[in-house]
């Protein structure tokens, strides 16, 4: 997708930010698209592949387990309450009550 049609779905002031180098390095930014949304570009390194095998692979050997809190489908209108008043002790994770 063009960067323009992603521009098209942030508010204005907005910020985009862009995972990773894209395919060929270069990005094509509509520079008035920009400035007369006041949008902000913004770049992260989140690791070449590479880097990520052996970061799951050291998850894998070392049983790593993220911090989560499960939480049913069913219950999805109350974590999203629990999460407004700022109740989470860790990231929420909706589940199907057949895999709890």
């Amino acid at each position: 997708m063009p960067l323009t049609d992603y521009f098209a779905l942030l508010r204005p002031n907005g910020t985009f930010i862009q995972l990773g180098v894209p395919d060929g390095g270069a990005l094509s930014v509509p520079i008035p698209t920009l400035v007369h949304r006041g949008i902000k570009l913004a770049g992260s390194i989140v690791g070449s592949p590479g880097e990520i095998r052996e970061m799951l692979k050291l998850a894998a050997e070392k049983k790593i387990q993220p911090w989560i809190e499960e939480r049913s489908m069913s219950d999805a209108n109350q974590a999203i309450v629990d999460m407004e008043a700022g109740r989470p002790r860790y990231r929420y994770v909706l589940v199907n009550e057949k895999h709890l």
